[in-house]
């Protein structure tokens, strides 16, 4: 919690309570007045501004306390119940009047909130009977800060001490909410007339514990209030305020000086600076170059007061004084005896404002100079001197305040600063570039190899130092700068023989582009030449390592065998390649050609290719050598000199090999044929030879096990099907398949060779299918005329509820079996009405309202035709109450009608009817208990008045009476 607390006044308890004497009133003998005064900053120019601070303290003696006629004024508007204020409140301000010492001073109480609501305990010593008056104080309403304040000034002006002190001490935790022209100002103008009165004014601001109190509304307000800032205190949330009454109960009374007046006199060299001394507290008033602040009494905490000054003459310069010596402070001592302190002078240099350049033009010019430049800017002097880089310029002229012509000495090309400089030593400065696009007489050598690496020397004028050059678009490496005039690089790599642009750039950006500046040249083109082969010839297989002899070899280079490259293997020399040959379609004499991209050679009839020579195949044995007609198999031929690309057959049908071939295995996928008996197996390299095993497989005709059905777990079921069952029989198999008529079985799960379960499938129609078991190799068997499918019929378990009133739509359950999601329908009465489908076993449908009551059907149909039936009944809706006449508001009127009375009874509802003389009237329903008629013309003479309600219950007749 952050609590602002008088501190400097702890000194004083002793003196607060009485333990020290109290001498009589006489002239003081002290200077209980210090004033200290500082400038910031201590120079300025003639158009900026400095800030005066003046800290003014007092030095109460130590031997003297002031009696004191005090008022607490306390908020209790209803905002002090938040955050526990209004007891804080209340607990310090009895602990300030415990510390009160009661033999000097008194104490009073105002408690406030709207302005009807301000209450008060006039001045006393009596401790208890105040406290006790705190004690009563409760919260509620606004804040009437500023009558509140009215009412304390009234108390303290109607029963004054002339040797006391009247103080004021506020606290408030919300804004001012009462007064005119607002609540602000009436409360700040009712304290300021407090602060006219000679009453010292307190402030304590009771903020929220997230408050600012700089941006804080009630806190600004009160500091404005106070006699000075030392007399503002404020406190976030209520933790502190019973420490700052307690402070301020301390220091009442102790005061260094009164009716304090504080004359600060400006030099006539300096004016104030409107608007920049509100902020203080209290604010000072202005009048030409005085400034002063008026306040009732002064503690011994600093005041600072803060204002500006500026120079008045633009011309006017050196170390001046800002006060004038007649500057003082005015008091009156305890004694009330009138004193003086002077207020000290501080000096304040004041200096032109330094120089500033914002423009030059022209901003660059050639190296050689001699070009006129006109600079712009603020605060130039007569007598300013202009340098460019290290030399003076020349011709320099101040055209004004703002502008100077000069003209530019000689220099190297570069970016230099000028300067401005005043008489005063002041300087501004801004760049100036001297620039001139570089100059080419010679370059020397102008072509070189496209490879680069060539040294270029580069001879003209206005080189700089990190000067580039780009030959066409590539940028050379430096080899050395000489000078301006002299410099070399080498030249890069090019992209293409033939000339390119010389571009020229200096680092400040000047170029210079050389068409044609320099030439590529290309290099000799050297072929690579074929001399031999060595081995010269090799299988139609390749494979094999040869030595390719010639000239200009390298790895970059293709070596051809007739159409086909060979790989090389290792680059040997320039003289040599190894290289591996590739195989030939044929056997034959080919050329042998070597390439790249600068051309190729070829030696002809250089290389023969022989064609390889392969013992014969033989058959061994055939793994199985048998097998079924129509049946997949897989057979394995066993057997030597196998070779990749040899192709099987079983007798004139070609197998299809399985996998790779080895020289003694070929795995094959014996082909299907219908016809049973034994072929020939014959196996055909791909150099044709081949080897035969005379009737080395048998087809034999495949005879499947026979099955049979001889039981159903279930022989009949449903048209939907879902059903689950075990059918029994002989010889089933795994992946077997079931058949309902034509309906394939689902989930078919065999179990063993005599037993499978099965989910039965929809049907197609009513009536008996056949049941068949089907193995996946053919075997099969029926049980014919062993299932039957029968028709699905609903049935009504239950309505819920199975009653309703007639008049209303009631939603209701149908319970029951076998209801379907589609193609149902549901009819109520012979009417069919919309259903939803909830589950097989429950629909929902909205009974709809009948005229009369009664059981009605509700009845059920599936798509397939059947259906059920369960009853539903309309019951009248419940009577109401008999509506009762008791008396009319009126019980005669005229004939002619018109006239409106109320029907008054009990039991009348919305809707009700009144009948006079049997036939209804115009009437309004007000309440169960009163209807407004208004009566029909009626015959002279008595007619009955009676009320029918909506459900037909009908009241007691009462008589009217037509005149």
């Amino acid at each position: 919690m952050k609590v602002r607390i008088l501190t400097s006044v702890l000194a004083f308890l002793l003196l607060a309570s009485g333990a020290l004497p109290i001498h009589t009133a006489r002239a003081a003998v002290n200077d209980y007045v210090t004033v200290t005064k500082s400038i910031n900053p201590t120079s300025i120019t003639t158009e900026q501004e400095a800030e005066v601070n003046l800290q003014v303290k007092g030095t109460p003696p130590a031997n003297v306390v002031v009696p004191n006629d005090v008022i607490l004024i306390i908020d209790k508007s209803g905002s002090m119940n938040n955050d526990n204020r209004m007891t804080s409140a209340k607990t310090g301000a009895k602990g300030f009047v415990d510390l009160m010492d009661m033999t000097k001073h008194r104490v009073g109480i105002i408690d406030y909130s709207s302005e009807t609501n301000i209450k008060s305990y006039n001045m006393t010593t009596d401790k208890v009977a105040v406290k006790n008056y705190i004690d009563t104080i409760q919260a509620n309403g606004s804040t009437a800060t500023g009558d509140a304040i009215q009412k304390a000034i009234d108390i303290l002006l109607a029963d004054k001490r002339p040797e006391a002190q009247p103080v004021i001490v506020i606290l408030t935790d919300g804004d001012a909410t009462v007064g005119s022209p607002t609540p602000y100002e009436f409360a700040k103008n009712k304290a300021q007339s407090a602060k006219d009165q000679g009453i010292i004014f307190y402030t304590i601001a009771l903020l929220g514990p997230n408050d600012n109190p700089d941006t804080s509304g009630p806190n600004q307000l009160l500091k404005e209030m106070a006699t000075t800032a030392a007399h503002h205190h404020f406190v976030l949330g209520s933790t502190g305020l019973a420490e700052i009454y307690a402070a301020i109960v301390r220091e009442i009374g102790l005061a260094s000086a009164y009716n304090v007046t504080v004359s600060d006199i400006v030099t006539a060299d300096f004016e104030i600076v409107p608007g920049s001394y509100d902020n203080n507290i209290p604010k000072p008033t202005v009048t030409g170059n005085t400034i002063t602040w008026a306040f009732n009494e002064l503690k011994d905490s600093n005041l600072t007061f803060t204002y500006k000054i500026r120079p008045v003459s633009k011309t006017k310069t050196g170390t001046l004084a800002t006060s004038a010596s007649s500057s003082i402070i005015n008091y009156s001592d305890y004694a009330g005896a009138a004193r003086t302190k002077a207020i000290p002078n501080v000096n304040v240099t004041v200096k032109w404002p330094a120089p500033v350049i914002t423009q030059i033009v022209e901003s660059s010019g050639h190296p050689d100079g001699g070009n006129q430049v006109t600079i712009s800017g603020k605060h130039f002097k007569t007598g300013a001197t202009v340098t460019i880089g290290t030399k003076n310029a020349t011709n320099v002229q101040i055209i004004s305040d703002t502008e100077i012509k000069a003209t530019v000495p000689s220099n190297v090309q570069s970016t230099v600063a000028v300067k401005v400089k005043n008489t005063d030593g002041q300087t501004a400065s801004i760049d100036y570039q001297y620039k001139a696009d570089p100059i080419v007489t010679l370059i020397t050598p102008n072509k070189g190899p496209l490879a680069g690496g060539t040294k270029v020397t580069l001879q003209g004028n206005y080189f700089m130092p990190g000067v580039k050059v780009k030959f066409g678009d590539k940028t050379a490496n430096s080899d050395s700068y000489t000078n301006v005039r002299n410099f070399s690089v080498f030249a890069p790599a090019g992209a293409t023989a033939g000339p390119v642009d010389l571009t020229i750039t200096n680092p400040d950006g000047t170029f210079i582009t050389i068409p044609a500046g320099y030439t590529y040249e290309a290099p000799p083109v050297v072929k690579p030449v074929v001399t031999g082969v060595t081995p010269n010839s090799g299988l139609t297989t390749g494979g094999n390592s040869v030595y390719v002899n010639g000239q200009n070899l390298s790895a970059n280079v293709t070596v051809k065998f007739g159409e086909n490259a060979g790989t090389i293997q290792s680059v040997n020399s320039t003289s040599r390649l190894t290289v591996i040959v590739p195989a030939a379609a044929q056997a034959g004499i080919v050329d042998v050609t070597v390439l790249d991209d600068t051309g190729s050679t070829i030696l002809e009839n250089a290389y023969t290719y022989n064609a390889p020579v392969y013992p014969d195949p033989t058959i061994t044995s055939i793994s199985p050598n048998s097998g079924f007609t129509n049946v997949e198999k897989t057979a394995v031929i066993n057997g030597t000199n196998f070779r990749n690309g040899a192709k099987v057959y079983f007798g004139s049908t070609e197998a299809v090999i399985k996998g790779s071939i080895s020289s003694t295995k070929i795995s094959v996928d014996v082909p299907n044929v219908a016809d049973p008996g034994k072929v020939d197996v014959r196996v055909v390299n791909d150099d044709q030879k081949q080897a035969v095993l005379a009737e080395g497989y048998e087809y034999i005709v495949f005879v499947p096990d026979p099955v049979t059905v001889t039981n159903l777990g279930l022989t009949s079921g449903k048209l939907p099907g879902g059903d689950t069952m075990y059918i029994t029989g002989t010889n089933f198999k795994s992946g077997a398949k079931v058949y309902f008529g034509s309906k394939p079985g689902l989930s078919v799960s065999v179990l063993n060779s005599t037993k499978l379960s099965v989910a039965v499938p929809a049907g197609d129609a009513l009536g008996v299918v056949d049941v068949t078991v089907t193995n996946p190799d053919g075997g099969t068997g029926t049980l014919p005329q062993s299932y039957t499918y029968t028709a699905v019929t609903p049935t009504i378990t239950s309505l819920s509820p199975d009653r309703g009133v007639k008049d209303k739509a009631t939603s209701i359950y149908i319970n029951g079996t076998n209801f379907e999601s589609s193609g149902m329908t549901v009819k109520i009465n012979d009417v069919v009405v919309s259903h939803t489908f909830i589950s097989a076993t429950r629909l929902s449908v909205v009974v709809p309202v009948s005229a009369t009551a009664g059981v009605v059907p509700i009845e059920v149909t599936l798509a397939i035709g059947t259906s059920a039936v369960a009853n539903y009944t309309y019951e009248n809706a419940p009577l109401g109450p008999t509506p009762t006449i008791t008396s009319l508001s009126s019980n005669n009127g005229s004939s002619n009608g018109g006239n409106s009375i109320y029907v008054v009874g009990t039991n009348f509802v919305n809707g009700s009817k009144v009948y006079v003389a049997g036939v209804q009237a115009t009437a309004t329903y007000t309440s169960a208990t009163r209807l407004t008629l208004k009566l029909p013309a009626g015959s002279p003479g008595p007619v009955e008045i009676k009320v029918v309600n909506p459900d037909g219950q009908e009241s007691n007749g009462f008589t009217y009476t037509y005149n």
